[in-house]
């Protein structure tokens, strides 16, 4: 028998009248920096096996139905519960992991301005206009000094939906020093 480690794959559900919104987070490919990239898929369906269709991207009449809207029938309100869900869901990555929410949508502009919009007010995430992504590390940053410093120990702020930008950047771990004193005998 093999014990591999395997990282967390994470998901949040909830409703808007009769439609199932899904929001999943899962480890996506190892960076050269030694941290991971974390893929962010979010769909809106009637069921939860449609909603895992869509996000294993299998080819059956359940995901080309889904694939091809973006909000349900409910509109920009989905939306806006999936950016929070993610804003929450964020803490469950370990400190240096990166989040990647890419526009795979079938109007893959459309929702890039959408994102846009949400992620104005936001410095803390990043934006490629490029290749249609926004990014967002949990700190401390791997360039960060701080990883020198002893063991991070990650910790959610009090205020979880609030930017990490400037002072909040520091309430989001801690730090515990390695000690500088070496075992000394009593001779």
């Amino acid at each position: 028998m093999t014990y591999r480690t395997r990282r967390k794959f994470i998901s949040s559900k909830f409703r808007i009248n009769n439609q199932l919104c899904k929001i999943f987070l899962e480890p996506w490919y190892l960076q050269e920096n030694g941290f991971w990239a974390w893929n962010v898929g979010f769909a809106v369906g009637y069921s939860n096996r449609q909603l895992n269709d869509w996000y294993n991207n299998r080819k059956n009449k359940r995901r080309n139905s889904l694939h091809k809207r973006l909000t349900g029938c409910q509109g920009i309100k989905t939306i806006l519960l999936a950016f929070n869900g993610i804003l929450k869901l964020r803490w469950h990555i370990p400190p240096g992991d990166a989040i990647v929410i890419g526009c795979t949508s079938n109007d893959p502009k459309k929702q890039f301005r959408v994102y846009n919009y949400f992620f104005r007010n936001r410095p803390e995430w990043v934006i490629d206009s490029t290749k249609l992504n926004v990014y967002w590390i949990r700190p401390p940053y791997p360039s960060d000094k701080v990883w020198e410093l002893g063991k991070i120990i990650p910790r959610i702020p009090s205020h979880p939906l609030n930017s990490t930008h400037s002072d909040l950047y520091y309430q989001c771990f801690d730090v515990q020093i390695k000690s500088s004193r070496s075992n000394q005998s009593n001779l």
